[in-house]
């Protein structure tokens, strides 16, 4: 992918977790680029198309999507808590409305990248809790397949759930929970003082 091309991707992934695939024309794109709608067709030859480059974006080379933040060379509670960190980012400017768009306008594309972030995520955290049991920092007298699952499980509604009002949390909020309800479950009391230490280094 050349330059420009990265470019229009980038900052059309920024304005679609924004605010959305359906609420984002293509003149909104174009001028969000600093470019003409007709210089915009010489890289995208759609809004499918240029939906379709920023999902291959997300998992090739975004920094802030949760799966995407790499483990080497960190215990696995560093390692989950620079996920944690991550993730608080990512959904600071995460809009459901990108979720529901691309799930109603292009249901294809959708399933597809649901695929690919079910199968990222479970192999992170897979990989996670095995490192962490194996260091002292997660118990192990748990069935990891099914944690791990549940975990994932409870991610994706976090994406599409409609059981909180805009009003009542912000996702960066539930986010927040969700990861300590997972942590404080598969934790050793040595896990659970090493979070914690980090924790209060961020409050």
């Amino acid at each position: 992918m050349n330059e420009k091309l990265q470019d229009i991707v980038d900052k059309s992934c920024k304005l679609f977790t924004k605010f959305g695939i359906k609420s984002i024309s293509m003149d909104d794109i174009a001028k969000g680029c600093g470019i003409s709608k007709k210089t915009l067709y010489e890289y995208i030859k759609d809004k499918r198309e240029l939906v379709e480059y920023v999902l291959q974006g997300e998992f090739s080379h975004s920094s802030h999507a949760p799966h995407a933040v790499g483990m080497e060379n960190l215990n696995a509670v560093d390692a989950l808590f620079k996920v944690y960190q991550s993730a608080i980012e990512f959904f600071k400017d995460f809009n459901l409305s990108m979720e529901y768009d691309l799930e109603k306008y292009y249901p294809d594309l959708y399933i597809q990248a649901k695929g690919k972030r079910r199968k990222r995520l479970y192999q992170k955290l897979l990989l996670n809790i095995e490192q962490g049991q194996k260091e002292g920092a997660y118990r192990s007298n748990f069935n990891i397949d099914i944690i791990v699952k549940l975990h994932v499980l409870k991610i994706e509604t976090l994406l599409m759930t409609d059981i909180f009002d805009d009003d009542d949390y912000s996702s960066v909020e539930i986010f927040k929970e969700l990861f300590l309800y997972h942590f404080y479950a598969i934790a050793t009391e040595d896990g659970r003082i090493a979070l914690e230490q980090k924790l209060n280094e961020i409050n």
